[in-house]
């Protein structure tokens, strides 16, 4: 009867440390596309105002570790400061859902996969997945920096890269100018997913127009057999046409 009862206490305690917990570890490791860990990179985690509420470094093995509150999160991306629109962009993961502790291991070149967006169109049945993201090359970025004249210090140091670009017709193209399927890598929970569809568009942002693209997907088989609340979408892109490499990744409510 006493361990019974010791087993019943012992096991409560534990459910009401487990409901307690306000708190989760998101950790990984920074690496380019061949592996190698990338130090001294900067890894935050921001609010739907775009602030940063959380920040740390990568150490000399790529790896970092941040302790949140629980809750959702508008993006996670790394950046390297000293070597942003020089020779790397930035890597990013957006809409991350903070339950639980969580890997993300930030991969990133010279291509950046920028403002990922997901639906699932209302056509049933629901086996696909139409996504949009913005490609930003730094090589067409860097072209039309050296054709403007813009100063390369001035370059690296502003806060938004079209504030210094003059806008003929309000276009500022610093995307490939296709994507094919063989370029893109596209997994859902790990598993590869099926490009049914590819679409460039125009988007428009603080008072200028750049191209995105949008992908349609089919879900892995065994997606609806997962018993998971999010599925985690990450997208690669290897560009034929700059010879650029780029990764992102975004967080879906299923």
């Amino acid at each position: 009867m006493r361990k019974t009862l010791l087993f019943v206490i012992l096991l409560l305690t534990f459910i009401s440390c487990i409901k307690e917990r306000e708190k989760f570890v998101i950790k990984g490791r920074v690496t380019d596309f061949n592996g190698k860990p990338i130090d001294s990179v900067t890894i935050r985690l921001k609010n739907r105002a775009f602030e940063n509420v959380y920040e740390t470094l990568s150490d000399s093995s790529g790896n970092y570790s941040l302790e949140v509150n629980k809750g959702n999160y508008y993006c996670l991306y790394a950046i390297k400061l000293s070597e942003y629109r020089v020779n790397r962009l930035e890597y990013w993961a957006w809409n991350v859902p903070v339950f639980e502790d969580m890997v993300i291991n930030p991969q990133y070149d010279r291509m950046e996969i920028y403002g990922i967006s997901v639906f699932e169109p209302q056509v049933t049945p629901q086996e696909t997945y139409m996504l949009y993201f913005r490609p930003m090359s730094l090589h067409k970025t860097l072209q039309i920096v050296s054709k403007q004249e813009v100063d390369s210090k001035k370059f690296q140091k502003a806060k938004q890269t079209e504030d210094l670009l003059k806008k003929a017709n309000k276009l500022i193209n610093m995307s490939p100018d296709t994507i094919t399927a063989n370029e893109l890598k596209i997994e859902i929970n790990g598993v590869a997913a099926e490009i049914v569809g590819i679409n460039k568009i125009t988007e428009y942002a603080r008072g200028i127009l750049m191209y995105g693209y949008n992908v349609q997907v089919l879900k892995p088989n065994n997606n609806a057999q997962l018993e998971l609340k999010y599925d985690r979408i990450s997208i690669t892109l290897s560009s034929s046409e700059t010879g650029e490499i780029g990764k992102g990744e975004t967080f879906v409510l299923r």
